[in-house]
């Protein structure tokens, strides 16, 4: 796999401004359980979420022997209705901190020859999850701060693919894309107001879900670890970062300058905003 060198990480600082409780959308596996293990080892409690209620059983059952954290396992699929209401609902009476947004890759399918049914499923699962868990803990982060600011945090898990179009990927693509932006504008939103926000332009991962995608004998050698990967969004959520694109496939030498670009606009636009609003 290729080497993605890790940020810096204070865990004690981490635990202490998205702790006690972490929510992770799509953790049974991948990304999901990179993140569980991270957040499990710095002492945050975890309720984790996918399809698969007994992997998520496995999972937390061992991250609370290892590290003595407390685990919620919510079985729940992201692409149907009202999913992302459900996990908020799920999670009333926890203290929580952090909301992961980790929803899982998709096929390769040409749009005109898959229809449909399939495109809607991943509006549903990528935005309108996405929307109404963000907005629900959203709102719970702004009602844990003080002197009119919240605390807490919110990572979305999106992919390079929404940087820009690409063949056989037009609703993955076009959906990721929503997240970046989404992403950003929370960021653009909250950051002042004590709220952290994170898009993740993350790069292609040997994951489970990848092994599953690719033929037998595919070479993975040229993919990412997504213990890096987590581990870079957890500091670089904690650092008030807007953006992560780590550099991966055609234009990756100039992705760093992309990164920088775009949280310039971003910060260009929030003073912009000040001179309507008066703050």
């Amino acid at each position: 796999m290729r080497d993605l060198p890790r940020l810096p990480l204070d865990a004690d600082a981490f635990g202490e401004r998205y702790g006690p409780w972490a929510v992770i959308a799509g953790a049974s596996e991948g990304t999901g359980e990179c993140y569980a293990r991270q957040l499990a080892e710095m002492g945050i409690n975890l309720m984790l979420v996918s399809r698969r209620e007994e992997a998520l059983e496995v999972l937390g059952k061992e991250l609370a022997k290892e590290h003595g954290i407390e685990f919620r396992a919510y079985a729940q699929d992201l692409t149907e209705p009202d999913a992302g209401l459900k996990i908020v609902a799920a999670a009333a009476g926890l203290d929580v901190g952090l909301y992961i947004s980790n929803a899982g890759a998709d096929g390769f399918a040409a749009f005109f020859e898959d229809g449909t049914e399939n495109a809607h499923r991943l509006v549903r699962m990528n935005i309108t999850t996405l929307i109404d868990a963000a907005n629900g803990f959203g709102k719970r982060l702004l009602a844990r701060g003080k002197d009119g600011k919240g605390r807490g945090g919110i990572i979305v898990m999106a992919s390079g693919a929404g940087l820009g179009g690409q063949p056989n990927l037009a609703m993955y693509s076009a959906t990721k894309a929503f997240e970046i932006n989404f992403a950003e504008s929370l960021w653009a939103e909250y950051h002042e107001r004590g709220i952290d926000v994170l898009g993740v332009a993350a790069p292609i991962m040997r994951t489970p879900t990848l092994l599953r995608m690719v033929p037998e004998g595919f070479d993975t050698s040229d993919t990412f670890d997504p213990a890096d990967v987590t581990h870079n969004a957890l500091a670089g959520l904690l650092a008030g970062e807007p953006i992560q694109i780590i550099p991966d496939g055609p234009g990756a030498e100039k992705q760093p300058q992309v990164e920088a670009d775009r949280k310039a606009r971003l910060i260009g636009f929030v003073e912009f905003n000040k001179t309507f609003t008066g703050g």
